[in-house]
């Protein structure tokens, strides 16, 4: 009989659960689990699914049990057990106590088995697998990229270069990381150090604290799995290379091995869980609940057992699939013997991808029709938030969305079906020859010949080693686009009043500034003023470049990129907007900065560089927080009477709320400067555009490359940028002209314009 506290569970009894498959001592482990879930993580569910807690207390509670070490071999601390046994406890975790603790325990043990591939000659990855349980440690991984969504395997944003035999400098943004700062440590990938051009199959895998990344949980808003604590992540710096989890260019294969397996697997059995505590709510209502009119219960009606009997035979399938491929994994891995990968070949699991995107689609497939199905059979109550079904229901909602989405899987199994294995090309390797022979039976004469002139030249530039960038481009870590170091304004300047105007920073030497004061320019950033050191110094930066800034935190050094607002004739003052995320260390250092404590400074360090009357037109995209290099721009243009630019701003922000410097922006009435605002939410009484930025608009507002001397300067999400360039691209706008602020910059280009684009350089011409 399966217990509920001193009672038999109200649920689904013991003889639709697949225990056959465990060792009695396995059983008695998910009894223990079920009972901790009964009375401590069940509970705090609860509570975190309503107020947006991280479920930090019940993770401590599996640690305590020695579960957060589920599959570290014993050797290290940990209760070596099996994939078989990790899928039953995931389920049971999400069945019995919180789905958004079993996902955020899904992320962790796929973090765990990403270390343990690779740990074997690794002393600083050995020692952290020892402490998990007793230092109460969570891990998670960060593969997902705002540039590709659900696609983590094509890892656009990011890179890493090797400064020395030592260390390495890495720099990753993730779109979309469970525990996003709240997990202790986070394995991430990047693109390796040297890849080939375009070959974005090579990557590498580094392990990354809590302390080394940026993220903003206080954005996550989601209709379910409330203490996941989802959202963007940011990890930029140096670091020593015994950070990196295997060999370099090993990502690839340490991602279909292990992150991709586990989390699948765990995953599905999440799905899986969340499924049969539908059904145990269900069965709790219908079996109580009784019609008096009629002289029976809810459950007594056919229809409601036909809702129960094809939803049991259906999680019951999904189940064995789970426990048939995790068995085969098993047995694969010698019983998950971790010691085996010390031969950096052997790679058993890999073998059982196919079978894998099959576990997690259909477990997807079934908690959507069984959420549904019982909120049906349980009528009104269910919809009622007492009952609990409707958190379930919401929480099985993210199965179907969450990368790879159902719709990637589905297809994958479908071309590989029809096509074979290696027809799945997932990062743009191979020619779709029948793509390419229908598009070209849409040409005429014209457009062939065109398109014919334009490849013979790329290959005569290939053959001939040819390259359209300059030579220095993208050989600056931080500056892509830079044809050269970034310029320094070191001239001293004498003003019409006499004074004598010295530059204040250096681009090899820290300044300290003292804080001046601080307001508000959204609910989420802030503008920081700080003092030159003296009254009469310029910063020693052109309009556009950006700075670092550097803070001591708890005796550790943290730096920060920063484009400031401020003209560079703003003498005796800088001026920075930061937007505040809520687990960033230095954005939580800025935050508690009061007039007069200092930082250091050092610049310029690159970024785009205006000359006055070089253009006659400046167009600047922008979306949120990516206004704070453009309104420099604006303000620079603005404030000189003898530059003739004209400037076309079309800005992005989500609502009204959100629209920076709008105030200052609409009191230029200056007939060079033409702003566009553009919302993601317009309020009845807007008389500006909606939407994105888009073809239409760029269309509609920017001038035509039509001989002018024009620049286009875009700053933004990764979303962003590559959807203007498309429409840029597909309205004739030539890549010299235009300049994207970023390390990824040149990436983006070429992902639009072609591999071998002639790029802007960081000038006016």
């Amino acid at each position: 009989m399966k217990k509920w506290g001193r009672g038999e569970f109200w649920g689904l009894s013991s003889d639709f659960d697949p225990d056959f498959v465990l060792t009695d001592t396995q059983k008695k482990l998910l009894d223990d689990v079920r009972e901790l879930c009964r009375i401590k993580i069940k509970p705090l569910a609860i509570k975190s699914d309503r107020d947006y807690v991280y479920p930090r207390e019940s993770m401590n509670a599996l640690a305590e049990m020695g579960l957060l070490g589920l599959i570290i071999p014993k050797e290290l601390g940990g209760l070596g057990e099996s994939h078989v046994f990790c899928s039953m406890f995931v389920e049971t975790l999400a069945r019995y106590g919180c789905p958004s603790t079993a996902m955020i325990y899904t992320m962790h043990v796929s973090c765990l088995a990403t270390l343990l591939f690779r740990y074997h000659n690794n002393p600083l990855v050995k020692d952290l697998l020892t402490r998990i349980d007793k230092d109460k440690l969570i891990g998670t991984l960060s593969y997902s990229d705002p540039a590709t969504g659900g696609h983590f395997w094509f890892p656009l944003s990011s890179k890493a270069k090797e400064l020395d035999e030592n260390t390495v400098k890495l720099l990753k943004y993730g779109s979309w990381a469970t525990s996003a700062g709240y997990a202790d440590f986070y394995v991430v990938q990047t693109l390796s150090s040297s890849p080939a051009p375009g070959d974005y199959s090579d990557l590498s895998s580094f392990l990354i604290y809590k302390d080394e990344i940026r993220a903003n949980t206080d954005d996550w808003e989601a209709l379910g799995m409330h203490g996941n604590m989802s959202g963007p992540l940011v990890i930029e710096g140096i670091f020593k290379k015994e950070r990196m989890v295997g060999p370099p260019g090993d990502g690839r294969l340490s991602n279909d091995e292990c992150a991709t397996s586990y989390f699948l697997m765990s995953s599905a059995s999440c799905w899986n869980g969340i499924s049969l505590a539908c059904m145990d709510l269900a069965k709790k209502h219908v079996t109580r609940k009784a019609h008096a009119d009629v002289g029976m219960r809810v459950c007594d009606y056919p229809t409601i057992q036909d809702y129960f009997g094809e939803g049991v035979c259906d999680v019951n399938a999904s189940r064995a699939l789970v426990l048939t491929v995790a068995k085969e994994m098993d047995q694969l891995s010698n019983n998950n013997d971790w010691s085996l990968h010390a031969d950096l070949t052997f790679a058993p699991r890999k073998t059982m991808q196919v079978w894998m995107w099959q576990v997690k689609f259909m477990a997807a497939k079934v908690v959507f029709q069984i959420t549904d199905k019982m909120l049906q059979a349980c009528g009104g109550s269910g919809y009622k938030t007492d009952l609990g079904l409707e958190r379930l229901l919401r929480d099985g909602k993210a199965s179907w969305v969450m990368g790879p989405s159902n719709e990637v899987l589905r297809q994958f199994v479908g071309k590989a079906c029809l096509l074979g294995m290696e027809s799945i090309d997932c990062w743009d390797q191979h020619l779709n020859d029948r793509v390419i022979h229908n598009e070209l039976k849409k040409m005429n004469v014209e457009q062939k010949k065109e398109l014919a002139q334009k490849l013979l030249k790329e290959v005569d530039m290939e053959e001939k080693g040819i390259d359209s960038k300059h030579p220095y481009q993208e050989t600056d870590f931080e500056n892509p686009f830079n044809t050269c170091p970034p310029a320094v304004n070191d001239k001293v300047i004498k003003t019409s009043d006499g004074l004598y105007h010295s530059p204040a920073l250096k681009p090899d030497t820290w300044t300290s500034l003292k804080l001046k004061s601080y307001r508000d320019v959204s609910n989420k950033m802030g503008a920081f003023v700080f003092t030159l050191p003296n009254s009469t110094d310029h910063t020693g930066c052109f309009a556009g470049q950006y700075m670092s800034v550097r803070a001591n935190i708890k005796g550790k050094e943290h730096t920060r990129y920063f484009s400031p607002v401020s003209r560079t004739s703003d003498y005796g003052k800088i001026e920075l907007v930061m937007r505040f995320e809520k687990q960033g260390i230095m954005s939580n250092y800025f935050k508690n900065l009061k007039p007069g404590q200092a930082v250091d400074f050092q610049g310029p360090c690159g970024g785009f560089e205006y000359q006055a009357g070089a253009l006659d037109h400046l167009t600047l995209l922008a979306s949120g927080g990516g206004i704070t290099p453009i309104m420099q721009l604006v303000r620079e243009v603005m404030a000189n009477p003898n530059d003739q630019t004209h400037i076309t701003l079309l800005y992005f922000s989500e609502n009204c709320n959100e629209i920076l410097f709008k105030e200052e922006l609409d009191k230029y009435e200056d007939k060079r400067l033409n702003i566009i605002y553009t919302l993601g939410e317009a309020p009845d009484n807007w008389e500006g555009e909606e939407g994105f930025i888009d073809t239409h608009m760029i269309d509609q507002y920017v001038p035509k490359p039509n001989g002018l001397i024009h620049k286009i300067v875009m700053c933004g999400g990764p979303q962003m940028i590559l959807s203007c360039l498309y429409s840029l691209h597909s309205l004739g706008f030539p890549s010299e002209s235009i300049f994207v602020y970023g390390q990824f910059g040149t990436e983006q280009m070429k992902m639009v314009y072609g591999r071998k684009v002639a790029l802007a350089s960081h000038h006016c011409d």
